[in-house]
């Protein structure tokens, strides 16, 4: 009787409740001013150039879309609650499409729970990954792949499947992975489905074509199809975030991992008769252990080093000089500072009449990720701001076309880019990186703010932020 009534309280609803209020714990009430540094560190450029380019890389349009809808991380609720709605939706097509017994339906929710996973796992990293729409891009890619898996499910015809999934292999430059997934993931719930038993010598042929396509299609677009862009020894990966296969990459590649072997065990899991038994008693308790422990998972993975939480606060508040945050997080940080904050505070204090003229390294260590060494962090987070604040334009400028080029245009670079070019009286090209952010949704009060200086130059000697950068630096600066 009390198995019972905890069967009934542990329903799909209720797991599925559990996860929108995980999900809002971990996203925009633990992590809010982080997910708008995301927003800060991506941009969506519309236009044709773009787009043709996102058209000519697998899984582009996926990149495309995610792009568009990260910009609404820049209010972290908002971009939040898009995203959880998403997972709900991709929950309850993965309910809808694999029909588990009442104990396992709660498993439908590990594709989305493992996606949040992929995001709260995401830190410094973030600055050298050129994958625009990282935040959205897998969740609309497996989103696809279901529609795939359940369009194969409601097929009545074993030909009419094996012809529909073979064509599916031709969404890899739309959907990239995703397509190659969901085609993979169609093939295990012909192979499973109850009533499929007159269909058998059907589906035992058509699996073999299935495979083969999905195998030479890729290729194909590789060889064939004008201007594409991708590693070829990683071609059937395409479409998935821009990560090395390298061990200081393996913590950002589980996720995925994860969310891919839950979508080859839901059409296996789909063949449970359904009933009450010790046995399937048993497996509805396994069900909600593997729904805690990627729960677990995704909390150690949203749990950021205060060095990290710091850093990026601290590039918020130089954004906005108010240096006497920046002194009050670099008084009461609990962990040892690393270089980028020492940097930090050691401008805020400069500003505020102090600072000296040299920070020192912390100790290099050999394990660390190339992502996040101290050289490579303090060019991308800290270089720009601080040689603009010091009057170093040219050397602000210098890093933000940097970083532009060989990981992307953020808005963060963009930004200081403006800046600069006002700084050193280049209207011209302070307007031609000013229009970007105008295109954007929510950067665009911040362009039309800069653009009143492109447009009337004289304006430059009433503003603030512009008398306070030295016009001539000192030849000695301290980074």
């Amino acid at each position: 009787m009390i198995s019972k009534h905890l069967n009934r309280a542990k329903s799909f609803q209720a797991a599925l409740l559990a996860f929108i209020v995980f999900s809002l714990v971990m996203l925009p009430v633990k992590n809010g001013y982080i997910l708008r540094w995301y927003d800060e560190m991506s941009i969506f450029l519309s236009g044709d150039i773009y787009l043709n380019r996102m058209l000519h890389y697998p899984g582009g349009i996926l990149q495309y879309a995610g792009s568009w809808l990260t910009q609404f991380m820049y209010y972290p609720w908002a971009g939040s609650g898009i995203l959880i709605a998403l997972w709900v939706i991709l929950t309850l097509l993965c309910d809808r499409t694999w029909r588990l017994r009442e104990g396992l339906r709660s498993l439908s929710l590990l594709p989305a729970m493992f996606l949040l996973a992929s995001v709260l796992v995401l830190d410094e990293a973030w600055v050298s990954i050129n994958y625009s729409g990282y935040l959205f891009a897998p969740t609309l890619g497996a989103i696809c792949a279901v529609l795939i898996v359940l369009v194969t499910r409601v097929t009545g015809n074993a030909w009419l499947r094996g012809l529909f999934l073979t064509g599916c292999t031709a969404l890899f430059m739309v959907l990239g992975f995703f397509a190659l997934l969901g085609v993979v993931a169609g093939i295990l719930t012909m192979l499973f489905r109850e009533k499929d038993h007159r269909d058998r010598k059907g589906t035992y042929i058509m699996i073999p074509i299935i495979l083969t396509a999905g195998a030479l299609v890729p290729l194909l677009y590789y060889n064939l199809y004008p201007g594409m862009t991708g590693d070829s020894n990683l071609i059937y990966l395409e479409g998935l975030p821009d990560l090395l296969m390298k061990r200081y990459d393996l913590y950002l590649w589980l996720p995925f991992a994860g969310m891919t072997v839950s979508f080859l065990m839901l059409p296996c899991l789909s063949i449970v008769k359904k009933g009450v038994t010790r046995k399937a008693d048993k497996s509805v308790w396994l069900a909600y252990a593997m729904l805690v422990a990627t729960g677990c998972y995704g909390a150690i993975a949203g749990q950021k080093s205060e060095q990290f939480r710091a850093t990026v606060l601290m590039m918020q508040h130089i954004d906005t000089m108010r240096w006497d945050k920046i002194a009050y997080i670099m008084g009461h940080i609990k962990e040892p500072p690393n270089f980028t904050m020492k940097i930090a505070g050691n401008l805020a204090a400069i500003k505020m009449g102090g600072g000296t003229e040299s920070v020192k390294h912390n100790v290099p260590t050999d394990k660390t990720s190339p992502r996040k060494s101290e050289e490579f962090l303090m060019s991308a987070f800290v270089n720009v701001p601080v040689y603009y604040h010091l009057g170093n334009t040219h050397g602000s400028y210098r890093w933000a076309m940097e970083h532009s080029v060989k990981y992307g245009t953020r808005v963060f670079y963009l930004k200081y880019m403006v800046r600069n070019s006002i700084k050193h009286g280049e209207p011209e090209l302070a307007a031609r990186y000013n229009r970007l952010l105008m295109n954007t949704m929510f950067h665009r009060q911040w362009a039309e703010h800069f653009q009143r200086y492109i447009d009337n130059p004289e304006l430059i000697k009433e503003s603030p932020e512009f008398n306070s950068i030295p016009d001539n630096p000192s030849d000695k600066l301290f980074v």
